[in-house]
């Protein structure tokens, strides 16, 4: 498994840091989570093909999560000499089919999927077993049905929070994975309700027994921080911290 950070900020744009997306790519498969504005852009310098996404799992329906959907499925429409054949499957929370005919009723037939088949899945507390991996979902604390993904192919695990506050659930999704990502939006003297800091994204990594921890989602506030030593006061395995660009090792 190989991991590529597309967008390691928040909705506020900065110089460095574009709105939440990541790629996991393993054997033949490219699953796209999240998707904020701009996520697909940086794909071509980064070496993966947008086409060749298959999975698009997204954990909740804010704009800097959500709103690549529709350049995604426009550039699959009107890519020149490219038709695609090949399901594209759209995992995320309940409403996620009525997200999609909301943007359909603006967007019309630009988005709808002409030559390949659509298909939603629908996630709360659920688990999808595919031909060589698993997607399983959980809750999360953030917006109203956020939910969190854990992934497990040959062997290997990665879990991925989306947004979320502590939670006993994002502890449950994130047990012994390979690789946590978790979102670290704010730091401590400034916590948000439905966001993490440095210090609880330590807690869950540690109590979750997580191999290794990444962090994202970082609000500029962060810039004048030590999140690498806040978090490890809490977890004292190999903590990471996203940059867009960067690829992870699974």
């Amino acid at each position: 498994m190989e991991l590529t950070v597309l967008g390691s900020g928040t909705c506020i744009p900065t110089i460095d840091r574009g709105p939440s997306g990541l790629a996991l790519s393993f054997g033949s498969h490219l699953i796209l989570f999240d998707g904020g504005g701009g996520s697909l852009r940086p794909m071509p310098r980064l070496g993966l093909d947008f086409r060749k996404i298959g999975f698009h799992c997204i954990t909740h329906f804010h704009p800097d999560h959500a709103i690549d959907l529709i350049p995604l499925l426009f550039a699959l429409n009107y890519t020149v000499d490219f038709r695609r054949s090949e399901p594209l499957r759209l995992v995320g929370p309940v409403g996620l089919r009525d997200f999609y005919e909301k943007m359909r009723e603006i967007f019309g037939h630009w988005i709808e999927a002409h030559t390949y088949p659509l298909t939603f899945h629908e996630a709360g507390e659920s688990r999808i077993d595919f031909q060589d991996f698993s997607v399983e979902t959980l809750p999360m604390a953030h917006a109203d049905r956020s939910i969190g993904f854990r992934v497990e192919a040959n062997g290997r695990s990665l879990v991925y929070s989306g947004d979320t506050d502590y939670c006993p659930n994002i502890v449950r999704l994130g047990k012994e994975s390979d690789l946590l990502i978790l979102e670290c939006s704010f730091p401590e003297e400034r916590k948000k309700e439905g966001h993490l800091t440095p210090r609880l994204a330590g807690r869950i990594a540690r109590e979750a027994r997580a191999k290794r921890l990444l962090l994202t989602h970082f609000y500029p506030v962060f810039q004048s921080h030590d999140v690498r030593r806040e978090c490890g006061a809490e977890y004292s395995g190999d903590i990471l911290l996203a940059t867009d660009g960067m690829k992870v090792s699974i």
